[in-house]
């Protein structure tokens, strides 16, 4: 599947992927589609960014990337909201996503951080250099940003 990756412009656009992630029992993108509506959390900032995956006419992915709201220091950033639509996991989406993430870092941020919910995902972020933390309530994950 050929894949293109560009900004989210509006929340609407997630709408199918929000009601698809809604029923496999995710609801993280109904809380990316609420807080934009809200204004809560645009992914405006500086470094911020907010990337969709389309392929075959309809988005298939999406994930976010906030300077890290857990953290006081400005430099850190988190992965955010990342999900790939069921019939199209497995073939490399995810992993665009999250690498075109990381190429946003340099410059902007000197780590990226995200919390991990499943030993899948967590094998799935080590994979693309992330390595695990302990001790951390908000963070199971580090990337450190080459300059």
């Amino acid at each position: 599947m050929a894949l293109t990756l560009q900004p989210l412009a509006h929340p609407d656009q997630l709408d199918l992927l929000a009601e698809e992630a809604r029923r496999q029992g995710y609801r993280m993108l109904d809380r990316l589609q609420q807080e934009w509506r809200e204004g809560t959390n645009r992914f405006d900032r500086e470094g911020e960014c907010v990337l969709i995956a389309v392929g075959e006419d309809r988005i298939v992915g999406v994930c976010g990337l906030n300077r890290d709201p857990y953290c006081s220091l400005k430099d850190i950033g988190r992965v955010r909201r990342l999900y790939v639509a069921s019939g199209v996991r497995r073939r490399g989406v995810g992993r665009l996503l999250v690498e075109a993430i990381q190429q946003r870092c340099p410059g902007v941020f000197q780590q990226l951080r995200l919390r991990a919910n499943s030993s899948a995902a967590s094998a799935f972020y080590q994979a693309l250099g992330f390595r695990p933390v302990e001790d951390e309530p908000d963070c199971t994950h580090v990337w450190n940003v080459s300059a």
